[in-house]
């Protein structure tokens, strides 16, 4: 029996490095200065999204990322990276003294840059779109204030209502924020990378991926 388990999250160093050439410290602030879709551009790095078709060409969003970084196919890919990954993270067992050489007391650097645009999105979901109960409600639910996540049961007896409201107030809330002008925007900063423990809908990801599109079309307009 091993001592931990650690999650290895898949990503392109070749296109990262590439990034940070540029001076650039995250790829959400990448996109955001090239107007990419970065729900797209995140799972090109990081495999979940074939780079190439097909018939063996690179796809649209690969070919702006190729042209901005001025980089070529060979170069930004391995011939396995080109394949895609069925999974892009993966759990492992691993000793005490084997830990220590893996962890680093210096936080990844551009998912605390991630992080603080989602929480800048999700503060101003929450004060624009739901009351103080609601928004209080919520971020405890699902820690998005960087503490724990409490259970409807916890939240019933903190705020002394019972759980079936508790219930109505979360379903009320998210209904609120499911609107496209809400989720999309929290959807595209990067909100999934951040809080994988969220279960968010393909559709909401879909649309809020075809809202970006049809952004970015009209500014070539």
């Amino acid at each position: 029996m091993k001592d931990y388990r650690i999650k290895i999250t898949i990503r392109n160093d070749r296109l990262l490095s590439a990034i940070e050439d540029k001076g650039i410290q995250s790829v959400n602030q990448f996109c955001k200065i090239y107007k990419l879709n970065y729900v797209k551009v995140s799972h090109i790095i990081s495999g979940k999204l074939k780079p190439i078709n097909d018939a063996g060409f690179p796809k649209r969003i690969v070919e702006k990322l190729l042209d901005i970084l001025d980089i070529s196919l060979e170069d930004a890919f391995t011939e396995r990276q080109l394949k895609g990954f069925n999974k892009s993270s993966y759990q492992i067992s691993i000793d005490e003294n084997d830990v220590k050489q893996l962890v680093s007391p210096i936080r990844n650097h551009e998912e605390k840059l991630i992080e603080q645009d989602v929480k800048l999105s999700i503060h101003e979901a929450f004060s624009k779109r739901l009351n103080h109960r609601e928004e209080k409600i919520l971020r405890m639910h699902y820690g998005f204030d960087g503490g724990r996540e409490h259970s409807k049961i916890e939240l019933a007896n903190i705020f002394k209502i019972s759980r079936s409201r508790i219930d109505q107030i979360i379903a009320k809330a998210e209904r609120k924020l499911k609107h496209p002008s809400v989720s999309n925007n929290i959807i595209n900063t990067g909100f999934t990378e951040i809080y994988k423990g969220v279960i968010v809908d393909k559709d909401l990801i879909k649309r809020a991926n075809e809202d970006q599109l049809i952004k970015e079309q009209e500014k070539c307009i």
